[in-house]
C-alpha cells in the first residue's frame, strides 16, 4: 500500500491500534464473564448436531437439510457442504467406535 500523506498513515494507524485494544478488552470482559462467543456456541452445537446425525439419522433429516441450505445461501457449494457434513460425522463416528460408545453396524 502506498502512502502519499503521512497524516493519513498515522490516522489508519491509531484506529486500526484503536480497534485491536477494544477486541482485545471485549474478549478479555467475556472470558472474564465467562460468556461464550458466537463461534464457541457454534461449536457445541456442532459437536451436537454431528452426535445426533451418527446415533439417529432419521432425526438429523430436516436439520441438515437446514444446514446445508444456510451454507448455500451462504455462497457454499451445495455438494461440497454436504461432503464436509459427512466427512466430520464420519470422523466422530470413528471417534465414538474407538471409546466402544458405539458399534460397527450402528
Amino acid at each position: 500500500m502506498d502512502w502519499h500523506d503521512q497524516q493519513d498513515l498515522a490516522r489508519y494507524r491509531r484506529r486500526k491500534r484503536k480497534q485491536r485494544d477494544y477486541q482485545a478488552d471485549y474478549r478479555a470482559k467475556l472470558a472474564e464473564a465467562k460468556t461464550p462467543e458466537r463461534d464457541d456456541v457454534a461449536a457445541v452445537l456442532m459437536g451436537v448436531y454431528l452426535d445426533v446425525l451418527v446415533l439417529d439419522h432419521k432425526a438429523a433429516v430436516e436439520f441438515s437439510r437446514r444446514l446445508v441450505e444456510g451454507l448455500v445461501a451462504d455462497g457454499y457449494d451445495r455438494q461440497a457442504s454436504m461432503e464436509r457434513i459427512r466427512a466430520m460425522a464420519r470422523r466422530v463416528r470413528a471417534r465414538m467406535q474407538a471409546k466402544g460408545g458405539l458399534t460397527a453396524t450402528e
